[in-house]
């Protein structure tokens, strides 16, 4: 208890550097935590079903021309046949739908927005979801939905919801069936909170199920051994031959399917790159906790000439190097302590602003699967930060009561400093090329118009009843409709080219409006105005080698017409440029108004999009019809781009702030140690600007090769993360050599400013305190 008693006593003695200390470890650990809870988050991903080690997905792998490309969007059949073909190592085997549809259910005139997943009959027991009520096997009839407990509970209270009938976009009754435990976090079906019969898709024809198209599924299969697995993808070629169209043979096309682990799903399914960012992230987390540590270490040994005098007071009075040690543990238990409770009121209070950065909630982050990562974090800082220190306190002498203490070598002090200036210059460099390339992707002209513009999915009926309707609202300046929106990706389809090779492309319909609508350009030819007219982009043209003389000729898979060509579009952006270039499209035309239809408000855009919205509730009463913002849907998509261009800027003001606080108290404690040489520089003829000149060459031959490095370091890593954009921007080394420049530039200006006293102060001051 005495031991504590003094460690108190010193911590309020130096309260000044003590805040300073509790305010750089909260900035650093907080960080830190943070990143290295997301990325423990994300290498724990799937690991939440039932004997997951024995779950694997499908991977499917498309050759066209010597060209590989993969995905894990197979054919409907694909799960079904492994099973069969495999049945002493397939336990069970399912296939799986993403919803594209709406995702509303209505009881009564509730309206509500879970996100959906349509199953067969062995999702349930391939997957291991836990049943809380009803038969699984009801997931063999159409018109039938599981639900998860949470969206239960939502809608129901605590009323038994089996048996109960929710209406699908107000007109499809839809009767629950069971109830399901929710799919946590950390699993790709998080956020599927109504679980959609694989029959109601077959009875609807909502969409296509056989070995000649409608690559849309997803396949996951369960073995009884995970070792099987090999085995399995040895012979998955000769089943591939069995069940394929012959004609496939023919196309020139290959199609190639493997098992892989259900744990390595979400990294390989890396759809809008933010996967390809983990251990970017690792090594920020490192870099900060690092910087964090040394920080800590340099500010308290900084203060040995301080307290040594107290130390050799201690052990005076009987305390030995053991109790000195113990002491200065408790005293960084206790800061570490402190600084975590500063952290606990930054994330509660920033919450909101964190969740959504970090794409995951502060609960899960740190569950239970998690926490192990927090905990390393803050156990490194607490035996690097404790026990260096501790050790150059405990070695000092009992004589300190009676002389001055000298530190002697300080190489291992530069040592902590370069390592923070290293660390400062990379992540400051890496900020360079994350925020051109974000910037780059979140401003890129796509090649057509989304100002101001809404769209929803709905069939009207009475299509041209519907057009002049919404177009006779006051506020609405133009609408047209299309298959699918442009920002999405596309569903694709073969072509025959010439010489009877398949080229795979991108399709879409557009009413005739569209074009006009969407500022898409007309290279040559004209619009489409009637069934069977087609539009292709220049990318197609080269695809297909059409280049010369492309209007009238025909466009066919096989014996298959898709009609003729009457325009050529000028290129543009299909799904996502940060990751897909621009693709062979063919537009097909459409006289209906319905599916995606999309309409250009008038100003003030978002009041009038509340307007729409309301008045077609009034207008089509029966109908579920809700518009979205296409800017909203195109910043939803950038999301993995913003979200890491944002974490790079909270690591980097961290950084320096950390580094900031290190480097003062490294001059401070500098200036004071050698005030009594400064005083006979001085005293001498030395000038102001001759005593900054030497502090300054004296943190220059630390900074200036750290600095070098740590922009080296960020040029690699970002050339790393560039590689995963097909659409990047190309920048100089010029910008890492000013980057450089700059950070040199302020450690250059901390110096001045924090020894600007000292070098102009009266030497005759200096000395008479000495």
């Amino acid at each position: 208890m005495k031991q504590l008693y003094y460690v108190f006593q010193t911590l309020l003695h130096g309260r000044g550097t003590n805040v300073i200390k509790i305010i750089s470890l909260t900035l650093g650990i907080t960080v830190s935590i943070l990143i290295f809870a997301r990325e423990a988050f994300e290498l724990n991903f799937d690991t939440c079903y039932y004997d997951y080690e024995r779950l694997c997905a499908v991977k499917v792998s498309w050759v066209i021309d010597n060209e590989k490309s993969s995905s894990f969007m197979t054919l409907g059949p694909t799960a079904g046949a492994i099973a069969e073909s495999f049945p002493k190592e397939v336990e069970s085997a399912t296939a799986t739908l993403r919803w594209w549809g709406s995702n509303t259910l209505f009881r009564d005139d509730m309206r509500f927005t879970p996100g959906f997943l349509v199953g067969d009959t062995c999702f349930i027991k391939t997957m291991g979801v836990k049943v809380l009520s009803g038969n699984q096997s009801e997931m063999a009839n159409p018109d039938v939905i599981f639900i998860s407990k949470s969206f239960a509970e939502d809608v129901f209270a605590d009323k038994n919801p089996v048996g109960e009938v929710l209406k699908y976009n107000k007109n499809m009754p839809m009767t629950v069936k069971g109830v399901f435990e929710d799919f946590p976090e950390n699993s790709s079906f998080y956020g599927s909170n109504v679980l959609v019969s694989m029959a109601t898709v077959d009875k609807y024809e909502w969409s296509h199920w056989g070995w000649d198209g409608g690559d849309s599924y997803f396949a996951y299969i369960r073995l009884y051994d995970a070792a099987d697995m090999e085995k399995v993808n040895k012979l998955l070629p000769k089943m591939v031959e069995k069940y394929l169209p012959k004609d496939m043979d023919t196309s020139g096309v290959e199609y190639q399917l493997e098992l892989i682990p259900i744990t390595r799903f979400r990294i390989e399914n890396d759809f809008d790159g933010s996967n390809g960012m983990i251990w970017i992230m690792i090594i920020l987390g490192t870099i900060i906790l690092f910087t964090v540590t040394l920080n800590y270490v340099l500010s308290s040994v900084s203060s040995i000439r301080q307290r040594a005098k107290a130390i050799g007071i201690h052990k005076c009075n009987g305390a030995n190097a053991g109790t000195v040690f113990g002491m200065f543990l408790w005293e960084t238990a206790i800061v570490v302590f402190i600084s975590l409770l500063c952290m606990t009121f930054l994330l509660l209070n920033f919450q909101d602003m964190l969740q959504d950065m970090m794409d995951v909630t502060l609960k899960t982050l740190f569950s239970v699967e998690n926490i192990w990562a927090p905990a390393c974090v803050v156990l490194f800082l607490f035996i690097i930060g404790g026990i260096l220190p501790g050790h150059l306190f405990s070695r000092i002498p009992v004589t300190q009561v009676f002389h001055r203490y000298s530190q002697g070598k300080k190489g291992w002090k530069r040592s902590l400093l370069f390592v923070q200036f290293t660390g400062m210059a990379f992540i400051f460099s890496l900020l360079v090329p994350v925020l051109i390339q974000s910037h780059h992707i979140t401003g890129k002209e796509r090649g057509y118009d989304i100002r101001r513009v809404v769209y929803t999915f709905f069939d009207f009926g009475n299509e041209d009843n519907a057009r002049s309707t919404i177009l006779n609202l006051p506020y609405v300046e133009s609408a047209a409709s299309c298959g699918q929106p442009l920002s999405m990706g596309l569903s694709g389809t073969y072509v025959t080219a010439d010489g009877g090779n398949s080229t795979s492309i991108r399709v879409n319909t557009f009413d005739k409006e569209y074009l006009p609508f969407a500022g898409i350009k007309l290279k040559s030819g004209r619009n489409v105005e009637k069934e069977g007219d087609l539009l292709v982009n220049e990318a197609f043209l080269k695809a297909l080698h059409w280049e010369e003389n492309p209007l009238g000729r025909q466009v066919k898979d096989n014996d298959y017409s898709y009609g003729n060509i009457v325009g050529v579009l000028e290129d543009f952006v299909t799904g996502n440029p940060a990751y897909t270039g621009i693709q062979p499209l063919i537009v097909l035309c459409r006289n209906q108004f319905k599916d995606c239809v999309q309409v250009r408000l008038k100003e003030p855009f978002d009041e009038n999009s509340e307007r729409l919205n309301k008045d077609m509730q009034q207008i089509y009463p029966h109908g579920d019809i809700v518009f979205d913002s296409a800017e909203k849907a195109i910043s939803l998509q950038n999301r993995g781009v913003t979200n890491f261009r944002n974490a790079i800027l909270l690591a980097a003001i961290t950084i320096f702030f950390i580094a900031l606080m290190g480097l003062i108290g490294y001059v401070a404690d500098e200036t004071q140690c050698r005030s009594k040489e400064i005083a006979i520089r001085k005293v001498n003829g030395a000038t102001a600007l001759n005593i900054l000149s030497i502090l300054i060459n004296d943190i220059l031959l630390t900074a200036l090769p750290a600095v070098i490095i740590g922009a080296g370091g960020a040029w690699y890593v970002g050339s790393l993360w560039m590689e995963q954009f097909f659409d990047k921007v190309t920048y100089s080394a010029g910008y890492y050599i000013l980057i450089a420049m700059g950070v040199l530039v302020i450690i250059i200006g901390c110096v001045v400013i924090k020894a600007w006293r000292i070098a102009n102060e009266n030497p005759v001051k200096s000395i008479k305190s000495e």
